[in-house]
Order: C-alpha cells, then structure tokens, then sequence
C-alpha cells in the first residue's frame, strides 16, 4: 500500500509499504477516508524529530522511525479484531489517535493527556496518511450521519480547540479572543460561539483568514497592538509564537484565562505583573481525550454549530502530499487552511 513516512528532518515520501497485520485484541483495521495534513507534520519534516521517536521505542507503542506520518483522519471499518464488538465493519468512525499507559498517576485519575508515556497515532506509531491504519477500538468514535467524509477528518483539530476551550473554563456570557487562525483557530472561534460565548474577536495577520473568521461568526477583528481593547475573559492562543502568546495575555481583562495551545520551542516575554495585577492565569491545553473532547466535538459537528467544509483549502491524492501538501504549507502558508489527503484517487 502507500503510505507517507517520516525518515529524518527534511526526510518524508511517499511509498510503498507492506499494509498492516491483522488488528490485535481490541483494535481495529480502517481503510483510510481522508487525513488532515496539520502543522505539526510540517515541524515535524522542517525541524523534527520533536515528537517522533528516533534512538528508542516508544514505551505504549514499541515503534520509532520510521513511521507513517497522520494524527487527523478518519475513515470505515474493514476488519475487527478480537472482543471487538463496536465499531463494526462498515461503520464510518474519526479516530481519536491518543495513546497512553493507563497505570500511571495521571492514567489512573481519568487524565490521561497528562501521561508521561504519552503518544499518538501519526507521530509515535503508523498513522493515517496511508490506505489502511490499525487503531484501537475504544479512540474510533462513529461519524454522524449528516458529517461528510472529509469534514469527519477535521475532528481531530476541532477536539483540540473543544479541549483548550473546556480548560480556560469558558461559561455562557464570557467573551473570547482567538489569536491565530489556522484551522484549530478557526474551529475555537465556531466552538466559542456554540457554547454561550458572548462575543469572539480574533487577532490575525492574514486579510484571507480574518475575512473567513467573520463569515464564521467572529464579532471583529483587531491588530495585537489594539488586544487590549478586546478585555475579554478567555484568550485561545493558536500561533505557537512568543508574540501570540504575548497577545493573548495583553487581550484579557481582570480574572481573564489566557489557554496556551500552539506549539512553539521560543520563549515568550511575560512581565509577571500583568499576570499579577487583575489576576490573570496562564493554562497550557494539549491535545484531546476521546470521551471528552472529542465525542462533544463530533457532536458539534453532527448538529451544524461547527462548519468544518470552510477550514479544507485543498483536497490531493496521497502520491501529492509532500510536493502538494508539506511543501505547500511551508512556502505559500497564507493559501493554504487545511489540506485533505485521499489515500486512493476519486472514482
């Protein structure tokens, strides 16, 4: 089959890969609708390895480089592997990629995003950027019937900004700032909206992105020199830039909860006075928990509260996802939202 792996920084193709063996106990074997490329993959080809293992296994998985790249897809149900009685072959489902020990502290408590051991499908085992992908059963949650193909892909991200949303503890009334509007950014602003939000203003540099955010809802935006103005009580940071995170905190008012979500390496510069003065918090929110976050998020989708179609900028074929898809993002990213991969051609 083919699949798109990860070899070394600057090393991802597309080959011709032995398909997977037969799924485990509890696993299943999907083949593969369609897979989101996000940006982590780009780091991970333009600076990595950041998350993928290279000298050892990963402790959960027991797999390290090379690996099939792909954390955001979702796809049907081919086979089912032993005491696995839903889902069922046929069943449409997105998949939660989320991996964990289960017998830590963290495990233990329900709080698993929190494991030391952490994984996920995609940068710590085979993901979904190739024609068929093992999972466990309990991370493939079923797709509503009104969700399209393509839009079950953008769970993943849209679990991720549900997640940082729930952690800045957004209630009705409050109001939201979004500072970056990449497709996690995007779905923050929708999601803000769908749970009570009283206002959303984003903070973005690119014209074609703040136009998409206002059809979507948005009630303005503003530059990060006028984030101030915006006193609002939630601030989602989705740049992974020092100056977003900058940005976020300079958009709340007293008591205000500024979620870290981007991943960036660079330090940001926070006076420890303007936390200190009104009481401001920092969170940091990584990734999602299947029947947490991303359940609610396939339910957002499900009903309409979130438009996933808007986000998909492009739509390739697998064979492209380097030369139309990596190589897209890192030299023309202002053109680019969200691109789909298809693992096999349109009938």
């Amino acid at each position: 089959m083919q699949a798109v792996r990860w070899h070394a920084r600057g090393d991802v193709r597309v080959e011709v890969v032995p398909p997977p063996p037969p799924p485990g106990p509890g696993e299943v074997q999907l083949r593969v609708s369609w897979c989101g490329i996000c940006g982590t993959d780009l780091e991970e080809w333009r600076d990595g390895p950041l998350f993928i293992p290279v000298g050892a296994p990963h402790p959960v998985t027991g797999t390290k480089a090379p690996l099939v790249l792909g954390h955001e897809f979702a796809g049907v149900v081919t086979v089912a592997g032993e005491g696995v009685t839903e889902p069922a072959p046929g069943q449409r489902v997105a998949v939660d990629t989320i991996v964990y020990c289960g017998t830590c502290h963290w495990c233990r408590r329900g709080e698993v995003i929190r494991c030391p051991s952490l994984g996920a499908l995609g940068l710590h085992a085979d993901g979904g950027l190739a024609e068929l992908c093992n999972a466990p059963a309990r991370m493939c949650l079923p797709v509503p019937d009104s969700v399209a193909d393509d839009e079950a892909a953008l769970a993943e991200p849209l679990a991720v900004a549900v997640r940082a949303l729930r952690r800045g503890g957004l209630r009705p009334g409050e109001r939201v700032a979004i500072v970056g509007l990449g497709a996690v950014g995007l779905m923050a602003l929708q999601a803000a909206i769908a749970f009570g939000a009283e206002s959303v203003a984003v903070v973005e540099p690119l014209p074609e992105r703040r136009a998409l955010a206002m059809r979507l809802g948005a009630d303005r935006h503003v530059t990060a020199g006028e984030a101030a103005a915006l006193q609002a009580d939630v601030a989602i940071e989705c740049a992974g830039t020092p100056e977003a995170i900058e940005t976020a905190i300079r958009a709340l008012r007293a008591g205000g909860r500024a979620v870290v979500l981007g991943i960036g390496t660079r330090p940001a510069t926070v006076p420890p006075l303007d936390l200190v003065v009104g009481e401001k918090s920092i969170i940091g929110s990584l990734s999602h928990v299947w029947d947490e976050d991303f359940r609610l998020a396939l339910g957002l989708l499900g009903r309409g509260a979130v438009r996933a179609a808007p986000l998909i900028s492009d739509r390739i074929p697998l064979g492209a996802a380097v030369s139309g898809g990596l190589a897209l993002l890192r030299d023309e990213p202002a053109k680019h939202v969200k691109i789909l991969v298809q693992p096999e051609e349109p009938a």
